[in-house]
């Protein structure tokens, strides 16, 4: 793999050998503002090993980044080819992979270079999680989903109860012997019993308006 010297891959390879796991793919490209910097990504069984190599502190000193994206994670597998003609019978083929999470970009018009971005598109297409949240959303913009779990339903305010202040201040009244408040806007109403032999009779507007009341006897 060009780009990649006999340290860069010494390192990759003791990673390899403490995960347990083979390279099933492998690509390098230049990083960084002046080319001094490599990204390497490497595929293997259990995920996408994400490199970053790269000068530490100084020039002579480097450094092998690594961070582990399991298949599960990955989002956006994107491959394009574009295949046109030189001249007579000869012909070039441009390769173009991407993926959205992680974030990588990769193009190449070299045979070889192109081969290795095939077979890394390849892999992250075939190991890739194929259901889920798809690329550029997030859990709260799928339907169905409710972010931070479901609600309880509101209270309704036509059969709200008494709040525990007051149940409190009435439980209190009680156990000092005293009656609780009454509410005025609300008088009490008592049932009459009816005795023996009587029955209630309906009364018409005009013979209810013919009974006496307490109004009358104050008058």
């Amino acid at each position: 793999m060009p780009f990649l010297n006999d340290e860069v891959k010494e390192w990759i390879a003791i990673e390899l050998e403490s995960l347990g796991v083979e390279d099933l793919a492998v690509y390098a490209l230049e990083a960084g503002t002046e080319g001094d910097e490599r990204r390497v990504m490497v595929a293997t069984e259990v995920g996408l090993l994400d490199h970053r190599y790269a000068p530490f502190g100084s020039s002579a000193r480097y450094r092998l980044a690594m961070l582990m994206y399991p298949w599960q994670v990955l989002r956006g597998v994107e491959l394009r080819a574009d295949t046109f003609r030189l001249w007579a019978r000869e012909h070039r083929t441009r390769w173009s992979f991407r993926l959205h999470h992680p974030h990588f970009e990769a193009a190449t018009e070299s045979a070889d270079l192109g081969q290795a971005l095939c077979d890394l598109a390849r892999v992250c297409a075939v190991m890739a999680e194929p259901f889920g949240v798809p690329a550029g959303r997030v859990s709260s913009d799928v339907p169905g989903v409710i972010p931070g779990g479901p609600r309880p339903i509101p209270a309704s305010t036509d059969s709200a109860e008494p709040s525990a202040t007051q149940t409190l201040a009435t439980s209190e009244a009680v156990a000092n012997g005293d009656q609780p408040a009454k509410d005025d806007a609300a008088p009490e109403t008592r049932a009459v019993p009816i005795g023996a032999g009587e029955e209630v009779v309906g009364l018409s507007d005009e013979e209810k308006e013919a009974v006496p009341t307490r109004s009358d006897d104050q008058a």
